[in-house]
């Protein structure tokens, strides 16, 4: 019997809970040549969403580029990756393969074989050239791929924000904006989940990127609808899950996509027949104990004001963190500290304002600092 949860990328045949008006609106966008902000907090879905985003209008003929910018260290990596792309998708056609390596003057394709798929690609950057000029090469490149395609083509840039931590970073995006602009037969989706750093490259009026494409947030899953998946994902594998059981994991996970696919993963492999409040509670704590080793690096990477900060928020989300008696009663030091932690953990994102009220963003990471600070 399979488990029918996942919490990595859902594979394209998966069952996906709700999202069906957040792929149709995506869709529309792409066809539409707009381009788009995917914004929202890490394991949410992002790139599992966007994959069937692209898989569907490769159904309709487009062409799909998708790009992981998560961990890159400096410009000639990020033209790589945009060349590399582009020879991937044009390697089994001759004619379009050969075309496509005139596309590029920087950026030649190296072609090894691969054990697993027969072949990969990786690209030899022309030496004594700069980060700047190289990306200059790859956007030209893109840019000739996409007028020749006769339908859409449609490229995402995950991870997007990792681009301002680079050396010229303002000067990268200036040049990817001024050759994206003119790029008319494409729709580029800019996706990330550290929010305030994204949201601040398109929204910030000294920014190159600035108003240049749909903000596009993903909520939480509604809670009807997983409450519905979770249902009748036990049902399709012959085992039974409780309205009340599985609102309780919707409870528990805030409705946050991984946790609630992980949650309910555990679930399933601890249960018989009926799940119940002894197979979620083994599950729950199951869940905890593989996210510790993630939590504990998020601390370690934090100052002592801004943990006490993080702690605070997850044992009493406020309205006031500034307030005298709530930085007394959590041993948080002067309005100064506070406002430095503040404007770190947004950046993070790791905390968040909603409807006034500063909450750690990450529901079960909050679970863990509470149980941390009971255990010290």
């Amino acid at each position: 019997m399979r488990n029918p949860f996942y919490f990595r990328t859902l594979p394209i045949d998966a069952a996906f809970c709700d999202r069906e008006k957040e792929l149709e609106e995506l869709i529309s966008h792409a066809n539409n040549r707009a381009n788009v902000t995917l914004i929202s907090p890490r394991r949410y879905g992002k790139t599992s969403l966007v994959r069937r985003v692209q898989h569907a209008l490769s159904n309709q003929g487009s062409a799909t580029l998708y790009a992981d910018f998560f961990g890159v260290t400096s410009g000639e990596e990020v033209a790589a990756k945009l060349a590399s792309e582009v020879y991937r998708i044009t390697h089994k056609q001759e004619s379009l393969y050969d075309k496509a390596i005139r596309f590029f003057s920087l950026l030649r394709p190296v072609v090894r074989p691969d054990q697993e798929s027969g072949y990969s690609i990786t690209v030899e950057i022309s030496k004594g050239k700069t980060g700047i000029e190289l990306i200059e090469d790859a956007m030209t490149g893109l840019g000739k791929f996409a007028a020749g395609k006769n339908a859409l083509c449609h490229i995402v840039f995950d991870e997007f924000q990792e681009i301002v931590e680079l050396k010229d970073a303002y000067a990268i995006e200036g040049v990817m904006r001024s050759h994206i602009q003119n790029h008319s037969n494409a729709s580029y989706f800019f996706v990330g989940s550290r929010r305030r750093i994204l949201s601040d490259m398109f929204n910030d009026r000294k920014r190159p990127f600035y108003k240049s494409a749909v903000n596009y947030h993903l909520s939480p899953l509604p809670m009807d609808d997983l409450i519905s998946f979770l249902i009748e994902r036990f049902k399709s594998q012959g085992k039974s899950c409780s309205r009340e059981i599985s609102q309780k994991i919707y409870d528990l996970t805030m409705g946050y996509p991984y946790y609630a696919q992980k949650l309910a993963y555990h679930t399933f492999e601890l249960t018989d027949t009926q799940a119940a409040d002894k197979e979620l509670h083994g599950a729950f704590l199951r869940l905890i104990e593989e996210e510790k080793p993630l939590f504990e690096a998020i601390i370690q990477g934090l100052g002592i004001r801004q943990i006490s900060l993080l702690t605070a928020l997850a044992k009493e989300p406020t309205q006031t963190p500034f307030a005298v008696d709530y930085m007394t009663r959590h041993n948080l030091g002067s309005v100064g500290a506070v406002q430095g932690a503040v404007k770190k953990l947004e950046r993070l994102d790791y905390i968040e304002r909603i409807d006034a009220v500063y909450r750690v963003v990450d529901p079960i990471l909050a679970v863990w600092l509470k149980k941390r600070e009971v255990i010290e």
